[in-house]
């Protein structure tokens, strides 16, 4: 069965397209239900929008166990305008990896679960309470078919639900030569702003000077610019102390001087690559963003205005 080659049902999620906007999950979500019926698990399929549906499926437990949340989204971001090694919907073996869209985010993690939720319906044994899989739509794009929707329509279907595996953790990562597994406890929130330019106008003959148009390129390269102070939450130290006991002695010591907020920028910046991915969680930050023509904000960073 194709939950003992996870490998292989990574790839043919990858191969179904649902970039959103505009999403289209349908195809990925009958796709996976197929595989749960042939695993003795009918699921429910609920939607707001027939094209945007979503999946929830139940494994009873032998006791009396909360019951256990395995959620995911089926919806990638656009490709569009990217340079890929491979085709980004071939999911091709390359260097012991598979390259596609949606890999990381997240069909890897959707392939993961999906996989020890078969396994679990069709060699057991049953676990200890029940194990609930939910796998959504519209996660990049604000959410209002998948979770808001759940949420809002279904939320019975999550009762008593206590933990819950998402999204994100359990990919590698490298420091000093050695491979951490990171376990995500936690999650960065956000803060989104609205601003509206005002400035003098005009006949688009005529030199308008400071218009609006060039007043919210100046808000915008500011905002490009900002480095907002080191902000170390009690979560990101713990991680970043487990992973420094790790490590051999002569980094180990240069390495912790990233918890030390007057000189975690430098040690960032010493680190190279690995040092880029801990800017994120070691800061708050500042995202400039513009929304897609008639859509909704989304998840992605643009690549042109």
């Amino acid at each position: 069965m194709i939950h003992q080659r996870p490998a292989e049902l990574l790839q043919q999620l990858i191969r179904i397209d649902t970039t959103n906007p505009p999403g289209n999950e349908a195809a990925c979500v009958a796709y996976v239900r197929e595989l749960l019926l042939e695993a003795g698990v009918t699921p429910q399929v609920l939607a707001r929008d027939p094209a945007r549906p979503n999946l929830v499926a139940r494994i009873s437990g032998r006791g009396a166990a909360p019951p256990l949340l395995l959620q995911g989204h089926l919806d990638v971001v656009t490709t569009e305008g990217q340079r890929w090694r491979f085709p980004p919907l071939e999911a091709r073996v390359a260097d012991g990896y598979i390259w596609g869209r949606g890999a990381l985010d997240m069909k890897g993690g959707v392939a993961m679960m999906l996989a020890a939720f078969l396994r679990c319906a069709a060699e057991g044994p049953a676990p200890p309470g029940d194990v609930i899989l939910a796998l959504m739509s519209d996660e990049e794009a604000g959410s209002l078919h998948g979770a808001q929707f759940l949420v809002e329509q279904h939320a019975g279907l999550f009762r008593g639900v206590r933990y819950a595996l998402g999204e994100f953790g359990g990919f590698s990562a490298h420091l000093s030569g050695r491979r951490f597994y990171p376990i995500m406890v936690s999650e960065k929130q956000c803060c989104r702003m609205r601003a509206t330019v005002r400035g003098p106008g005009g006949h688009g003959a005529s030199i308008v000077r400071g218009g609006a148009a060039a007043r919210l390129g100046e808000l915008l390269r500011a905002l490009d610019r900002a480095r907002l102070p080191v902000h170390i939450t009690p979560v990101v130290r713990r991680m970043l102390e487990d992973m420094l006991a790790a490590l051999p002695l002569p980094q180990r010591i240069v390495f912790s001087q990233v918890l030390n907020p007057a000189l975690t920028d430098r040690i960032l910046r010493l680190t190279g690559p690995p040092g880029a991915i801990l800017e994120t969680p070691l800061h708050n930050t500042v995202s400039p963003r513009t929304v897609p023509p008639g859509g909704p904000p989304t998840s992605g960073s643009p690549r042109r205005g």
